[in-house]
Protein backbone atom coordinates (compact mmCIF):
# COMPACT_ATOMS: atom_id res chain seq x y z
CA UNK A 1 0.00 0.00 0.00
CA UNK A 2 1.33 3.58 -0.78
CA UNK A 3 1.87 6.15 1.64
CA UNK A 4 -0.46 8.21 0.54
CA UNK A 5 -3.32 5.11 1.45
CA UNK A 6 -1.38 4.45 4.38
CA UNK A 7 -1.65 8.39 5.69
CA UNK A 8 -5.29 7.34 5.77
CA UNK A 9 -4.83 5.47 8.72
CA UNK A 10 -5.78 7.70 11.65
CA UNK A 11 -6.88 7.88 14.75
CA UNK A 12 -7.12 10.42 17.66
CA UNK A 13 -7.99 9.67 21.25
CA UNK A 14 -11.89 10.86 22.22
CA UNK A 15 -11.18 10.08 25.62
CA UNK A 16 -8.19 8.80 27.64
CA UNK A 17 -6.94 5.10 26.64
CA UNK A 18 -7.99 2.81 29.47
CA UNK A 19 -4.71 1.21 30.59
CA UNK A 20 -5.02 -2.83 30.34
CA UNK A 21 -2.42 -4.88 29.25
CA UNK A 22 -3.08 -7.65 26.72
CA UNK A 23 -1.57 -11.06 28.05
CA UNK A 24 0.19 -10.72 24.71
CA UNK A 25 2.35 -7.58 25.77
CA UNK A 26 4.87 -7.51 28.54
CA UNK A 27 5.36 -4.13 29.29
CA UNK A 28 8.87 -3.76 30.76
CA UNK A 29 7.79 -1.34 33.99
CA UNK A 30 10.60 -2.56 36.49
CA UNK A 31 11.96 0.79 37.98
CA UNK A 32 10.16 3.17 35.79
CA UNK A 33 8.30 6.27 37.31
CA UNK A 34 5.27 7.58 35.58
CA UNK A 35 5.92 11.05 33.91
CA UNK A 36 3.27 11.97 31.45
CA UNK A 37 6.43 13.30 29.54
CA UNK A 38 4.57 12.93 25.91
CA UNK A 39 2.74 15.78 25.35
CA UNK A 40 1.85 15.60 21.63
CA UNK A 41 -1.85 14.97 20.67
CA UNK A 42 -2.88 11.87 20.61
CA UNK A 43 -4.38 11.69 17.17
CA UNK A 44 -0.92 12.11 16.22
CA UNK A 45 0.95 9.63 18.39
CA UNK A 46 -1.89 6.64 17.56
CA UNK A 47 -1.66 7.80 13.83
CA UNK A 48 2.05 6.99 13.57
CA UNK A 49 2.56 4.11 16.06
CA UNK A 50 -0.49 2.38 14.94
CA UNK A 51 0.75 2.30 11.19
CA UNK A 52 4.18 1.85 11.95
CA UNK A 53 4.52 -0.36 14.55
CA UNK A 54 1.58 -2.97 13.51
CA UNK A 55 0.29 -2.66 9.36
CA UNK A 56 3.62 -1.82 7.73
CA UNK A 57 5.87 -4.84 7.11
CA UNK A 58 2.96 -6.84 8.66
CA UNK A 59 4.56 -6.71 12.15
CA UNK A 60 1.67 -7.18 14.22
CA UNK A 61 -1.60 -6.98 12.27
CA UNK A 62 -3.90 -9.10 14.07
CA UNK A 63 -3.61 -6.43 17.37
CA UNK A 64 -6.51 -5.74 19.03
CA UNK A 65 -7.73 -2.96 20.71
CA UNK A 66 -6.40 -4.14 23.95
CA UNK A 67 -3.01 -4.68 22.51
CA UNK A 68 -2.57 -1.23 21.25
CA UNK A 69 -4.13 1.03 23.88
CA UNK A 70 -1.76 -0.96 26.47
CA UNK A 71 1.37 -0.08 24.55
CA UNK A 72 0.30 3.47 23.76
CA UNK A 73 -0.56 4.45 27.31
CA UNK A 74 2.77 2.87 28.64
CA UNK A 75 4.59 4.60 26.24
CA UNK A 76 2.84 8.23 27.21
CA UNK A 77 3.09 6.90 30.99
CA UNK A 78 6.93 6.06 31.07
CA UNK A 79 9.39 6.80 28.57
CA UNK A 80 11.06 9.93 28.59
CA UNK A 81 15.25 11.25 27.72
CA UNK A 82 16.19 9.76 30.66
CA UNK A 83 14.16 6.32 30.38
CA UNK A 84 13.72 3.77 27.68
CA UNK A 85 10.65 1.89 27.18
CA UNK A 86 10.85 -2.03 26.31
CA UNK A 87 8.10 -4.00 25.03
CA UNK A 88 7.64 -7.76 23.96
CA UNK A 89 4.59 -8.48 22.03
CA UNK A 90 4.06 -12.49 22.09
CA UNK A 91 3.24 -14.04 18.71
CA UNK A 92 3.40 -17.61 16.70
CA UNK A 93 6.81 -18.83 15.63
CA UNK A 94 9.89 -18.93 16.95
CA UNK A 95 10.62 -15.38 18.27
CA UNK A 96 8.44 -12.46 19.39
CA UNK A 97 8.52 -8.92 18.22
CA UNK A 98 10.73 -6.65 20.40
CA UNK A 99 10.20 -2.77 20.66
CA UNK A 100 12.28 -0.24 22.01
CA UNK A 101 11.13 3.62 22.61
CA UNK A 102 13.60 6.11 23.54
CA UNK A 103 13.63 9.90 23.76
CA UNK A 104 16.35 12.05 22.06
CA UNK A 105 17.17 15.38 22.77
CA UNK A 106 19.79 16.84 20.35
CA UNK A 107 22.22 19.77 20.81
CA UNK A 108 19.89 22.41 19.39
CA UNK A 109 16.81 21.28 21.45
CA UNK A 110 14.83 19.12 18.87
CA UNK A 111 13.56 16.47 20.39
CA UNK A 112 12.69 13.03 18.94
CA UNK A 113 10.80 10.10 19.65
CA UNK A 114 12.22 6.56 18.38
CA UNK A 115 10.93 3.20 17.93
CA UNK A 116 13.42 0.61 17.75
CA UNK A 117 12.75 -3.42 16.60
CA UNK A 118 13.94 -6.22 16.11
CA UNK A 119 12.38 -7.11 12.81
CA UNK A 120 15.33 -7.56 9.97
CA UNK A 121 14.24 -5.26 6.94
CA UNK A 122 16.63 -6.85 4.94
CA UNK A 123 15.89 -10.80 6.16
CA UNK A 124 12.10 -10.25 6.83
CA UNK A 125 12.35 -11.82 10.06
CA UNK A 126 12.28 -10.97 13.70
CA UNK A 127 15.79 -11.39 15.14
CA UNK A 128 16.88 -12.37 18.77
CA UNK A 129 17.75 -9.05 20.04
CA UNK A 130 17.18 -5.83 18.60
CA UNK A 131 20.42 -4.45 16.78
CA UNK A 132 20.38 -0.42 16.50
CA UNK A 133 23.66 -0.76 14.22
CA UNK A 134 22.03 -2.81 11.58
CA UNK A 135 18.70 -3.29 8.92
CA UNK A 136 16.35 -3.34 11.49
CA UNK A 137 13.25 -1.53 11.33
CA UNK A 138 13.10 1.38 12.54
CA UNK A 139 10.73 5.06 13.02
CA UNK A 140 11.63 8.13 14.14
CA UNK A 141 9.54 11.46 14.91
CA UNK A 142 9.91 14.91 15.57
CA UNK A 143 8.05 16.17 18.76
CA UNK A 144 6.98 19.71 18.66
CA UNK A 145 4.92 20.63 21.36
CA UNK A 146 1.42 18.92 20.42
CA UNK A 147 2.53 18.02 17.28
CA UNK A 148 4.94 14.67 16.29
CA UNK A 149 5.37 14.41 12.72
CA UNK A 150 7.52 11.87 10.91
CA UNK A 151 10.49 12.88 8.95
CA UNK A 152 8.65 12.66 5.18
CA UNK A 153 5.61 14.52 6.36
CA UNK A 154 8.02 17.77 7.66
CA UNK A 155 7.43 20.44 5.50
CA UNK A 156 10.69 21.19 4.34
CA UNK A 157 10.57 17.78 2.64
CA UNK A 158 7.20 18.85 0.65
CA UNK A 159 6.56 20.60 -2.30
CA UNK A 160 3.30 22.71 -1.26
CA UNK A 161 2.83 24.28 -4.34
CA UNK A 162 2.23 21.27 -6.40
CA UNK A 163 0.07 19.43 -4.58
CA UNK A 164 -3.37 18.59 -4.84
CA UNK A 165 -6.01 20.24 -3.09
CA UNK A 166 -6.70 16.62 -0.79
CA UNK A 167 -2.95 16.28 -1.29
CA UNK A 168 -2.30 19.47 0.35
CA UNK A 169 -4.93 18.99 2.81
CA UNK A 170 -3.50 16.40 4.36
CA UNK A 171 0.03 17.45 4.26
CA UNK A 172 -1.47 20.39 6.34
CA UNK A 173 -2.51 18.04 8.75
CA UNK A 174 0.31 16.24 9.33
CA UNK A 175 3.09 18.73 9.43
CA UNK A 176 4.98 20.24 12.03
CA UNK A 177 3.07 23.78 11.29
CA UNK A 178 0.07 24.39 14.02
CA UNK A 179 -0.68 27.92 11.77
CA UNK A 180 -1.24 25.11 8.80
CA UNK A 181 -4.36 23.43 11.09
CA UNK A 182 -6.80 26.37 10.06
CA UNK A 183 -7.01 26.22 6.46
CA UNK A 184 -7.43 22.47 6.19
CA UNK A 185 -11.31 22.12 6.08
CA UNK A 186 -11.33 24.98 3.78
CA UNK A 187 -8.79 23.07 1.73
CA UNK A 188 -10.68 19.88 2.06
CA UNK A 189 -14.20 21.78 0.68
CA UNK A 190 -11.97 22.99 -1.92
CA UNK A 191 -11.12 19.81 -3.18
CA UNK A 192 -14.73 18.37 -3.02
CA UNK A 193 -15.75 21.38 -5.11
CA UNK A 194 -13.67 20.76 -8.28
CA UNK A 195 -15.55 19.84 -11.07
CA UNK A 196 -15.62 16.45 -12.93
CA UNK A 197 -14.05 15.03 -9.38
CA UNK A 198 -13.44 11.05 -10.08
CA UNK A 199 -15.17 8.64 -8.08
CA UNK A 200 -11.34 7.68 -6.42
CA UNK A 201 -10.54 11.55 -5.86
CA UNK A 202 -13.62 12.46 -4.39
CA UNK A 203 -13.47 9.17 -1.90
CA UNK A 204 -10.11 10.35 -1.09
CA UNK A 205 -11.35 14.09 0.35
CA UNK A 206 -14.05 12.20 1.90
CA UNK A 207 -11.35 10.24 3.26
CA UNK A 208 -9.35 13.14 4.29
CA UNK A 209 -12.62 15.01 5.87
CA UNK A 210 -12.71 11.93 8.18
CA UNK A 211 -9.46 12.48 9.38
CA UNK A 212 -10.02 15.47 10.14
CA UNK A 213 -13.25 15.05 11.92
CA UNK A 214 -11.60 12.57 14.09
CA UNK A 215 -8.20 15.26 15.31
CA UNK A 216 -11.42 17.64 15.49
CA UNK A 217 -12.90 15.35 17.79
CA UNK A 218 -16.10 15.85 16.47
CA UNK A 219 -18.31 12.78 17.15
CA UNK A 220 -21.36 13.88 15.55
CA UNK A 221 -20.04 14.73 11.98
CA UNK A 222 -17.47 11.67 12.59
CA UNK A 223 -20.37 9.19 12.79
CA UNK A 224 -22.18 10.96 9.67
CA UNK A 225 -19.27 10.99 7.72
CA UNK A 226 -18.30 7.24 8.28
CA UNK A 227 -22.02 6.39 7.15
CA UNK A 228 -21.36 8.75 4.04
CA UNK A 229 -18.27 7.33 3.13
CA UNK A 230 -20.02 3.47 3.73
CA UNK A 231 -22.64 4.44 1.09
CA UNK A 232 -20.11 5.58 -1.51
CA UNK A 233 -18.15 2.30 -1.03
CA UNK A 234 -21.48 -0.03 -1.26
CA UNK A 235 -22.30 2.21 -4.41
CA UNK A 236 -18.63 1.86 -5.92
CA UNK A 237 -18.14 -1.81 -4.81
CA UNK A 238 -17.83 -3.18 -8.61
CA UNK A 239 -15.22 -0.45 -8.77
CA UNK A 240 -11.53 -2.25 -8.44
CA UNK A 241 -9.65 0.61 -8.00
CA UNK A 242 -10.95 1.30 -4.61
CA UNK A 243 -9.29 -1.48 -3.16
CA UNK A 244 -6.63 0.31 -1.40
CA UNK A 245 -9.02 3.05 0.02
CA UNK A 246 -11.59 0.62 1.18
CA UNK A 247 -8.22 -1.28 3.07
CA UNK A 248 -7.84 2.27 4.64
CA UNK A 249 -11.15 3.16 5.76
CA UNK A 250 -11.63 -0.58 7.32
CA UNK A 251 -8.57 0.36 9.15
CA UNK A 252 -9.91 3.98 9.82
CA UNK A 253 -13.08 2.38 11.56
CA UNK A 254 -11.55 -0.38 13.65
CA UNK A 255 -9.39 2.67 14.95
CA UNK A 256 -12.50 4.62 15.69
CA UNK A 257 -14.04 1.20 17.99
CA UNK A 258 -10.72 1.60 19.53
CA UNK A 259 -11.91 4.56 21.25
CA UNK A 260 -15.20 2.69 22.15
Amino acid sequence: MNRKLITLLVLTLFTSIGFSQSDKIDIKTDNLTESNYLKMDDFYLTHYLYIDLFLRENLFPDANPEDVSSILQALKKYVSVETNLDIEIEKPGKRNYLIRFAILKKDDGTELLIAFTNWSTKEKIFEKEIKMENDSYTRWYFLNGTKMTYRKDMSNENDYSNMTKSDLANAYLFDELSENDSDIKSTIDESLNEIDLSVSDNIMANLILLKYQIFQKDNDDLIKQTEYLNQLFDTNKSDPNLRGLKMAFEATKFQIELMK
